[in-house]
């Protein structure tokens, strides 16, 4: 079979399928990009012919014009369009087209191959409201929600002429519109189970010499970057609150300080310096990390006595799904893409996103220990064993891709 994959960041979402394809021997597979070098990049797939599209899309108006973003997809699903006929032209036509429906870059793709079969992930769709895009802010004037539901256009046209809809939990497929919403299939995107798992002789040393293993009393707390919809600030806040009780804690940041979900400052450094600004941590227990490799990422994980984790109403973050298969002891965020994972008191323990007292007083709960939490290891471990392994997400994403040809 012939398969073609669409996506800004490619492989993003579609790494654990690509690869699942790309193993069997048995599929010709091409995967476009964007070709942006940015923290949302990813290593590209040995063994997968990659190009680039949207190099020649040039915008004629500036980037925070209230259509700047509607105009940028259009020329990039344009772009996208012309790419495809080339590989029709020399007689390359895919069976299966796979597409992200976030920048809307596979609308026109059926336009080119009407006879293919097209996957569309959904991963999110802007809803003005305080259960979503106003959690942090409930004031904002209409150019601004303006703006936002003007983010739903490429999603929509890309979503218009799909075979098959997948969004990876039922948070976000939750988000659509109830009468798209129906039609969506949940299928996890999957978790290395195998690499992601708990190891007492784990070891992680940071760039001064400090080296922790399991049983420090060490929390941990997982970002790309300083994100107010991570909450940074708010994590920064509840761990001076632990450190000024707790001699003996310390805490390893990983993840750069830049801001990359929409906001002030989206792109810059600004709302890390304004924290650290006001910070009250002791910074001879703080180890900031930035990024790391996947192999060390894990490390960090397995040293943890207790991963922070916090999210607004929004897409949840593969960290927190690793670090529960690591049977790391989570203190998360009590919102809703994190109660369809975590049960507070059962498999990790919830705190309100705004109240860092109260986020500190479970982050002291966990690195407290004793067999309640050791029991809350084993339960978070479980949780992504029965519903988010690697092997059960591609189990179901094949079996719907095999209706769509019989």
């Amino acid at each position: 079979m012939r398969i073609l994959f669409v996506h800004h960041y490619f492989p993003g979402q579609f790494q654990r399928i690509a690869q699942c394809y790309l193993a069997s021997g048995q599929h010709d597979i091409i995967a476009f990009h964007r070709g942006l070098r940015d923290g949302r990049a990813m290593p590209l797939i040995d063994g997968i012919r990659t190009l680039e599209y949207g190099q020649e899309v040039k915008a004629d108006r500036p980037s925070d014009h209230v259509l700047y973003e509607p105009e940028q997809f259009i020329r990039e699903a344009a772009s996208m369009g012309f790419r495809a006929e080339e590989l029709r032209a020399e007689g390359w036509v895919p069976d299966l087209v796979y597409s992200h429906t976030g920048w809307g870059t596979g609308a026109f793709l059926r336009d080119v191959f009407p006879e293919a079969k097209f996957v569309k992930y959904c991963e999110w769709f802007y809803n003005n409201s305080t259960d979503s895009t106003e959690f942090l802010r409930s004031d904002r004037p209409f150019l601004s929600r303006l703006t936002t539901s003007l983010m739903n256009i490429p999603a929509l046209a890309d979503l218009m002429r799909a075979d098959l809809l997948i969004a990876p939990t039922e948070w976000q497929r939750s988000q659509f519109p109830s009468h798209m919403r129906n039609a969506i299939q949940v299928v996890p995107d999957g978790i290395d189970t195998e690499l992601f798992q708990p190891d007492p002789n784990a070891t992680f040393t940071t760039e001064t010499g400090r080296t922790f293993q399991p049983g420090d009393r060490v929390i941990t707390y997982v970002a790309r970057g300083a994100d107010p919809f991570r909450g940074f600030r708010q994590f920064i806040e509840a761990l001076a609150i632990v450190q000024a009780e707790d001699p003996t804690a310390e805490a390893i940041i990983v993840g750069d300080r830049t801001i990359y979900y929409d906001g002030p400052g989206n792109g810059t450094e600004k709302h890390f310096h304004e924290v650290m600004a006001e910070a009250r941590i002791d910074l001879a227990r703080t180890h900031f990390t930035g990024t790391l490799p996947y192999e060390v990422y894990r490390k960090v994980l397995q040293v943890s006595a207790v991963h922070a984790y916090l999210t607004v109403p929004f897409v949840l973050s593969w960290s927190m799904l690793e670090a529960l298969s690591t049977g790391c002891v989570i203190v998360a965020s009590d919102t809703a893409p994190v109660r369809e994972f975590v049960t507070h008191n059962e498999n990790g323990l919830l705190a309100d996103f705004f109240d860092p007292q109260a986020f500190a007083a479970q982050l002291s709960i966990a690195l407290a220990g004793g067999p309640s939490i050791d029991l809350m290891r084993r339960k978070a471990r479980q949780t992504i064993l029965d519903r988010w392994s690697a092997e059960h997400a591609v189990t179901r994403h094949m079996a719907l891709v095999a209706k769509l040809f019989s």
